[in-house]
């Protein structure tokens, strides 16, 4: 039996294998279960009968144009596949998406524990606020004109080297005003009549330490600046000078005429006017060789206040402190009690 060349069910072209490439239809003479091709002669029994005669032949399919030669398909070349044209079979499992979960409830918040800390810092921020606070009132009440950078052992060393300013321990007296044990003095005429504090020397309560002003130029306190005809310098001891004495020596004997001073610190540093600053002397008594003491009320203003005192004959003037005003108000106030000028006019005997 000759092999076909011809798929008998396709009609495609056969290769060499047992099955056609293209139906998978066992080819005749190459595999045992193949049925024979078309025309093939079969061995036929004898038919005993018309019953079991061999039924008449089948016509082949005509003949059409040979198909093209099999040959493997390129990926390139398959149709992608749609999603409507599959149809999932009816056994198949629907897939739904997952669900979300259930809402759960968060637990009820609660706030954390504070921490427990211990009183080590409270204590060191109570400390630090209480030096802030100290330091900030010393400097507001040293500021400017007065004691920030002062030391007792300058102004002591001052003191030694003028010889002049002494504490003076008399207290002040309670005796009223009175004429003196010489009688009466004759008046020196207008024209010798002069200014006789050019050449003082005072012996005074305290002085004060010395400073610095808002431009940081020295400034000092001496007995002295108080004839140094300058109103913006000073003496100056600290605190209260009521019932102090102030005792000044004229350096020879005079008739006194008219006696006076400026009864404050009149100074203007900057917008600062230490006048009201410090201390100013309200009211004081003078008194002369001869006993005599006359009472001068001072008002609370700048500039020189004089009174009559005579004649009288003297060489020791005494002033005694009675009334002395409060500190300044404000940042500004200070403790110390001031006198910037005094003046005595006479003639020298």
């Amino acid at each position: 039996m000759t092999t076909p060349t011809y798929c008998s069910d396709c009609g495609h072209q056969l290769g060499v294998g047992r099955f056609c490439t293209n139906c998978g239809r066992p080819v005749p003479g190459r595999h045992p279960e193949a049925a024979p091709p078309f025309g093939a002669p079969t061995a036929v029994p004898p038919a005993t009968d018309a019953a079991t005669a061999a039924p008449p032949p089948v016509e082949p399919p005509p003949v059409g144009p040979l198909p093209p030669a099999p040959r493997f398909p390129l990926y390139a070349e398959e149709q992608p596949r749609r999603t409507a044209d599959v149809t999932a079979p009816a056994s198949s499992t629907v897939v739904r998406p997952p669900q979300p979960p259930s809402y759960v409830a968060p637990p009820p918040y609660s706030p954390p524990e504070p921490r427990r800390r211990g009183l080590l810092p409270w204590l060191i921020v109570l400390l630090l606020v209480g030096l802030v606070a100290g330091l900030g009132t010393v400097l507001a009440l040293n500021s400017g004109d007065d004691d920030d950078r002062a030391s007792d052992s300058s102004s002591q060393a001052a003191d030694d080297d003028t010889g002049s300013d002494r504490t003076n321990d008399t207290e002040q007296p309670d005796e009223p005003d009175q004429d003196g044990t010489d009688g009466p003095v004759p008046a020196p005429s207008p024209d010798d009549v002069i200014d006789l504090t050019a050449n003082v020397s005072a012996t005074v309560p305290g002085t004060a330490p010395a400073s610095r002003d808002r431009r940081n130029k020295p400034v000092r306190f001496d007995a002295r600046n108080m004839w140094d005809t300058k109103p913006r310098t000073a003496w100056r001891m600290a605190g209260d000078a009521t019932g102090s004495t102030l005792t000044f020596e004229l350096g020879q004997e005079a008739v006194i005429t008219r006696v006076g001073m400026i009864n404050g610190y009149t100074k203007k540093d900057g917008p600062v006017n230490w006048y009201h600053g410090n201390r100013r002397v309200l009211s004081v008594q003078w008194e002369f060789d001869d006993g005599t003491r006359i009472t001068q009320s001072l008002r609370n203003r700048e500039g020189m206040q004089l009174i009559d005192v005579g004649p009288v004959r003297s060489q020791t003037i005494r002033l005694h402190l009675l009334e002395v005003s409060k500190p300044g108000a404000g940042p500004n106030g200070r403790d110390y009690t001031a006198i910037s000028e005094v003046r005595f006019l006479g003639a020298p005997d």
